[in-house]
């Protein structure tokens, strides 16, 4: 529906009980007794002759030009139409499903909020909810106002009057037959996720998407007015209680929701965007200083190197593959870190450090903390003390950082020993090793284990080799294996180092292996699909035989015979 422009004649006032009146219910001129809705200047009725060649409307007698009287008209109107019809054609929902007719119980106008300190143009009510209903033509809700309302988690939408004419007509189809010209100022329909960059399966987007179009980082972490750190996802965050601060800027914050229904902080001046990586920076470094100043503990995970607990008694054991890398929890205050200082300059630093945590007796052993949020970091070069560097690119790792020991994502360790007194499980040891297995029909398998299942078998095993070091691939290692079996005589299928094994071409240009006496003598035409054993035809190959005894001279094997 389009509707024209409003007219700037005021064709509806006041009358003495305060209901709207139109011009040409009234007597003319002063003794209409009718008075301007936004002023309440007594009004006179020029609503003589046919109207033809002057619009009948209202004039102040005074003579004031009462630029608001048109607009206190409408929102008047439209806050009758509302109580008279109890109807509300609500907006489209965030989540585009589509807007609903709501009917009510009952409106109540102007009713001034305790909680919020506000006075709604109307409250509608059906059933045990209720909804705040703002009138727009001049000012809209202001970004504070809608903070303090989403913050107290009511209800609200607001209709753009704009489109109106001063018509009951217009304003009714308007208001219980569109859904354009009106948003949400917030939907409880719309379920609330964690804040943060967050699309489908909890995954948080960097500051860059994947066409390298760049995205705000949006605020969940500000200060209030004490200067105590606050979290958008904690219940306390309260607009109408405190006033908060943005940690990069200093600049006062509301509360928003964004596209995807998340509640976020938003500058009060809309125009305003400060730093990203200096809000991440500031950011991290509060996240940090307040749990340590608040928490019980103070946790990090230390990369850590342990051996194999079963190193003096295997006959495998390699210490540079036998270890494993591990991180240890340590508690900094159980080892006696009571204090934590942000921006805290030693005598011989050039720079400011971010936060260092330290014992009250000295800072012999203190541990330093730089925060790597892009342009926000200065590298720290020392090798007196310990350091630990923290990259942070998004609030999901800002709210790691609140839940998660340090070191959980992208934390590196600096000055640390990596060498850890403890062991580890062989179960935990990530070393693989090629295992040859032949068993009681002459068949043979090979393949990598890790060494904890080294001992494990199938019944029918005869022998294994297990290969220690000197060979890096399977298939050396099976012709390795079969060379030796053949070398003591055993029943085994000794095809792939047969001299007359070949590959051919076959079928649409893939290698196949054949044996090359099948025509003449019978022998199967593919020897690797039933692994033929005791092949009377069988000869070794002497050029691989020949090889592997050159290469694989210094190869370390461990023979163990299973069930003979």
């Amino acid at each position: 529906m389009k509707h024209r422009n409003s007219q700037p004649y005021l064709t509806y006032a006041l009358n003495k009980e305060g209901d709207l009146v139109h011009i040409d219910s009234v007597p003319n001129g002063n003794e209409c007794e009718c008075f301007c809705p936004h002023c309440k200047s007594e009004l006179c009725a020029k609503n003589g002759g046919s109207g033809l060649k002057m619009v009948h409307h209202f004039a102040h007698i005074n003579g004031a030009d009462c630029v608001g009287a048109v607009e206190s008209a409408l929102h008047k109107m439209a806050k009758d139409v509302i109580k008279e019809t109890l109807s509300l054609q609500l907006p489209d929902r965030l989540d585009g499903s589509r807007g609903e007719l709501l009917k009510f119980d009952n409106i109540e106008v102007e009713y001034y909020d305790k909680e919020t300190n506000l006075r709604p143009d109307c409250i509608g009510y059906y059933g045990d909810k209720k909804i705040w209903i703002e009138f727009k033509r001049t000012h809209a809700v202001d970004t504070k106002k809608k903070g303090k309302i989403i913050s107290a988690k009511i209800d609200c939408v607001e209709l753009d009057l704009n489109v109106c004419t001063l018509d009951p007509d217009v304003v009714r189809n308007f208001i219980i037959n569109e859904t354009q010209n009106r948003i949400w100022i917030r939907d409880c329909e719309l379920k609330t996720r964690m804040s943060g960059h967050m699309l489908g399966y909890g995954t948080y987007l960097d500051r860059y998407s994947d066409y390298y179009e760049y995205r705000h980082i949006e605020r969940i972490f500000a200060k209030d007015e004490n200067g105590i750190l606050v979290n958008l996802l904690d219940d306390k965050v309260d607009m109408n209680i405190h006033n908060y601060y943005c940690l990069a800027c200093g600049k006062e914050l509301t509360i928003d929701i964004n596209e995807l229904g998340t509640y976020i902080f938003v500058h009060v001046d809309g125009n305003v965007h400060c730093n990203d990586d200096l809000y991440l920076h500031e950011a991290a470094k509060d996240i940090l200083h307040h749990k340590f100043i608040t928490s019980d503990d103070f946790k990090i995970l230390v990369p850590q190197y342990q051996n194999c607990a079963e190193k003096t008694c295997c006959a495998l054991f390699q210490s540079e593959l036998c270890t494993t890398g591990k991180s240890i929890t340590y508690d900094l205050k159980q080892h006696g870190y009571t204090e934590c200082f942000k921006d805290y300059k030693f005598q011989d630093f050039k720079f400011k450090c971010d936060l260092v945590i330290k014992t009250a007796s000295s800072n012999k052993n203190a541990i330093l903390i730089s925060i790597n949020a892009g342009a926000c970091h200065v590298d720290i070069d020392t090798k007196e003390y310990r350091v630990i560097d923290i990259e942070v690119s998004n609030s999901h790792q800002l709210l790691s950082l609140l839940n998660e020991p340090i070191g959980h994502f992208h934390s590196s360790f600096i000055n640390f020993k990596r060498k850890n007194e403890k062991t580890a499980s062989r179960s935990e040891m990530d070393r693989q090793i090629l295992k040859f297995s032949l068993f009681s029909s002459g068949k043979y398998h090979i393949d990598t284990v890790s060494c904890d299942k080294l001992n494990e078998h199938k019944y029918s095993t005869v022998l294994e080799y297990i290969f220690i070091e000197g060979v890096d691939n399977k298939y050396d290692a099976k012709l390795y294996s079969l060379l030796r079996c053949y070398e003591q005589k055993r029943k085994v299928c000794f095809c792939e180092i047969c001299w007359f094994i070949a590959k051919t071409n076959g079928f649409y240009g893939l290698s196949e292996t054949i044996c090359k006496r099948y025509k003449t003598k019978g022998t199967p035409h593919y020897p690797l699909e039933v692994m033929p054993v005791n092949c009377p035809y069988f000869k070794i190959n002497k050029e691989i035989e020949s090889e592997l005894k050159l290469n694989y001279e210094d190869i370390v094997v461990n023979e163990n015979k299973i069930h003979e």
